[in-house]
Order: structure tokens, then sequence, then C-alpha cells
């Protein structure tokens, strides 16, 4: 008989899992991962996972903005771009992916994860593809 014993989550694997949530709820957003061939010229994917961090330390974690940017090695400019992201610009932006570049005022990665991390506390952290990738099986 196998004994499994519950282990403690650190705060960091914690906040691990609360990011990926967001970043994998960003990208059910978009339309899911097929989706970023139609934003292929932004290179925002590592700057959505920073958002992601952000977010899940803001609003989660109850941090400041000044102890995420110490946390995370950021300045406290990147984490304030990415808190003030106005999430109606990006959506206006996300629905037309040619014109997302220009005259783009706000943080898009920032404003994605903020959205991803308001429906997540909704109570909507649902993942349209991830029950396709949990039942894929690679031979």
């Amino acid at each position: 008989m196998q004994v499994v014993r519950e282990v403690e989550k650190s705060p960091e694997m914690k906040t691990d899992a609360i990011a990926m949530r967001i970043f994998l709820k960003s990208l059910d957003l978009i339309g899911g991962p097929r989706k970023l061939f139609d934003y292929r010229n932004l290179t925002w994917l590592p700057s959505l996972m920073e958002a992601a961090y952000i977010m899940a330390l803001f609003q989660f974690m109850n941090k400041t903005s000044q102890q995420i940017a110490e946390e995370l090695g950021l300045s406290s400019q990147t984490v304030r771009n990415v808190l003030n992201a106005n999430v109606e610009e990006v959506q206006k932006r996300l629905e037309r992916p040619e014109e997302i570049e220009e005259g783009t005022r706000t943080h898009i990665a920032g404003g994605l994860a903020k959205m991803a991390a308001e429906a997540i506390r909704r109570g909507d952290s649902s993942v349209e593809f991830l029950p396709e990738l949990e039942k894929l099986e690679i031979d």
C-alpha cells in the first residue's frame, strides 16, 4: 500500500501555479495557442509570463508594486505599466491583430494578464484547450 503525503506548497510554488493559470487563461482569452499566429509579429510571450507573475503577486498574494519589483528583479515602472494597463484598449487591439502595434499606448501583455486574473477572481479559471491537452497521448 502506497502512502501519499500532502506536501506543503511553498509561496513560490503557489505563485508559480497562479501565474501559469493566468498565462493559460490569457492564451484562452485570445482564442488559444493557434491564435498566436495572428499576432506573430509580436514578441510579447515573455512579457505575458512576466505580467502573469506580476498579477499573481498583486491580486492573489497581496504584494505591493515595490515588493513585486524587488521579488521579480523588475523596475518599479515596469510593474506599474502592467498594473495600470488599459483593458478596454487591449480588447480593441486584440480585435484587430493587424493593427495591434499601431498607436498602442498600453501594455498589451499586462492588459491581457489583468483580464485573465480578473476572470479567475470571478471564478472563471477554465481554459478551453486544457481538457484536450490533458487527454493527449503522444506515441
